[in-house]
């Protein structure tokens, strides 16, 4: 079993993420799809001068939140490692500057990585019938409540080149946000 298929539900389908929006103002909406490391490659080759413009300073999903998420720490059991938390924090960062949508395939059951760097992934679960498509950056924000969550539960645990963590939370809309070890 690769570290990817241990850190998900068991029976989940692995689909690529789908990424929708403009690459320039007031183009068509395109649709990539892959990690969001993955459609920035894919969209620098279409638009080789493109850069996400800079996140705000808060962020909308953490402002807009009225109950404490569903956090689940140490998921997948002991024989999976966590995730060190600087790999963690680059997909973090990756997806709060991406304007779009991260979308996930129809299930239940269905999940897609959207962030990968180093040894560290995000995946989001999709475990409605139909296709969902929240704003990538705001899945950030549920990446930044499972790394402060899983330290300070002690979960995440010291690794040689420092903090790992290893967590999912569970959104109300029937998704969920998991952050682990993986390959890149």
């Amino acid at each position: 079993m690769s570290p990817a298929r241990s850190i998900l539900p068991d029976g989940y389908d692995i689909k690529p993420m789908t990424w929708r929006r403009s690459i320039k103002e007031g183009g068509p909406e395109i649709t990539l799809h892959g990690t969001i490391e993955d459609v920035v490659a894919q969209i620098q080759a279409i638009n080789p001068p493109f850069l996400w413009s800079e996140p705000h300073t808060q962020h909308q999903a953490m402002i807009k939140r009225v109950e404490p998420p569903n956090i689940t720490c140490g998921v997948a059991g002991t024989n999976v490692g966590g995730a060190l938390l600087p790999q963690v924090r680059q997909i973090r960062d990756n997806l709060i500057h991406a304007p779009g949508t991260c979308g996930v395939e129809g299930g239940p059951g269905v999940c897609s990585r959207i962030g990968c760097s180093g040894h560290a992934a995000a995946w989001l679960c999709n475990d409605n019938l139909s296709c969902i498509h929240p704003k990538c950056s705001d899945l950030a924000a549920y990446i930044d409540d499972i790394v402060n969550k899983c330290q300070e539960s002690n979960m995440g645990y010291s690794h040689r080149h420092g903090k790992t963590v290893r967590g999912q939370v569970s959104d109300a809309d029937d998704y969920r946000v998991i952050v682990g070890y993986d390959h890149c």
